[in-house]
């Protein structure tokens, strides 16, 4: 691709897609006004795969962007909402090709296209938007001096078209070109996979709420069956919802949501020590990131339930205990 402009380098997943997708293509990078300096100043660092190196992407103050002569893609790779960063950004970009939103849960999708009705009128004729997801754990360590992104490789990912024809050759060439790992699922099978991603997003946040971090909270007795029942109560609803759960290569979350929907808690209980070794690995990391965000994790399951009639008094509990720290 000639241009993918990303969002939100600095950040946890702007750095990771801007750090891999610029050995194969034209990355720039726009980031915030707190960390655009660090990265201009060479404090904001990469550590793939235990190898440190300086993270250096050609920068775009926001008002360059209208100069460019071609966007290719967008990665959108900021927090939810997406809706303020969009009615930011794109009056700035013309003609691009993709937007490609890599948040968690399963509203971003949605509200981008709600959004885009709103500045343009209607959709752009050429313009696909890509749900994608991402498996790696980033880890983010800053200070006053200095912000660490670190995650292992390969970089593995889903993806599928959200809106528009289902032809996306350019843009898997620009993963597969950047050695990223990519699944694409089918345009029906795109909300199947955000709900197959919030499932491992949703694991540690009720330990959270009780101020455990997941390998704690899996280990302990209480916090683990707290977070199986909030797990089966969303399974429910996904269900409900005739919706399904995917298997990924590396993360069969089919399978896990099959064995937490039909194994009793009093059976999974026992072998807590072992779920928490095997998240853990799964994971890479003791954070729990993003609990600013829990509006469209928890909340959002809470949410769905209710239009549902479905009753979630774990998640709504562990909402509550969240909201009101």
């Amino acid at each position: 691709m000639k241009n993918i402009l990303i969002v939100g380098v600095g950040g946890r997943t702007g750095t990771l897609f801007g750090e891999e997708l610029k050995r194969a293509n034209r990355v720039l990078g726009v980031a915030g006004r707190h960390t655009l300096p660090k990265i201009k100043e060479g404090k904001v660092f990469v550590e793939r795969s235990g190898d440190l190196v300086r993270f250096e992407v050609e920068t775009l103050d926001k008002e360059e962007i209208p100069k460019l002569e071609n966007v290719d893609a967008i990665f959108l790779a900021t927090k939810n909402p997406v809706s303020p960063i969009l009615k930011e950004y794109l009056p700035l970009i013309k003609n691009a090709k993709y937007l490609v939103l890599s948040q968690n849960g399963f509203k971003a999708g949605e509200e981008a296209l709600k959004t885009i009705k709103e500045v343009f009128g209607n959709i752009p004729q050429n313009l696909k938007i890509i749900r994608l997801v991402l498996f790696n754990a980033v880890k983010e360590i800053k200070d006053d001096s200095q912000i660490v992104i670190s995650y292992k490789l390969p970089v593995r990912v889903a993806f599928g078209v959200f809106y528009g024809d289902e032809e996306t050759d350019e843009f898997e060439n620009a993963l597969s070109n950047a050695n990223i790992e990519y699944v694409k699922v089918r345009k029906n099978d795109v909300k199947n996979m955000e709900f197959s991603k919030l499932f491992t997003n949703l694991i540690g946040i009720p330990s959270y709420s009780l101020h455990l971090d997941i390998y704690e909270g899996l280990k302990n007795k209480e916090a683990f069956m707290e977070e199986v029942l909030a797990l089966k109560e969303y399974i429910k609803v996904v269900k409900a919802n005739k919706s399904r759960f995917l298997n990924f290569p590396h993360y069969p979350v089919k399978l896990f949501a099959s064995l937490v929907e039909h194994i009793p808690v009093s059976v999974l209980v026992l072998f807590r020590n072992q779920i928490a070794n095997l998240v853990l690995k799964l994971r890479g990391t003791k954070e729990k990131g993003n609990i600013d965000e829990i509006d469209y994790y928890t909340g959002a399951v809470v949410e769905l339930a209710r239009k549902l009639n479905i009753e979630t008094h774990v998640n709504e509990r562990v909402l509550r205990r969240i909201k009101n720290e």
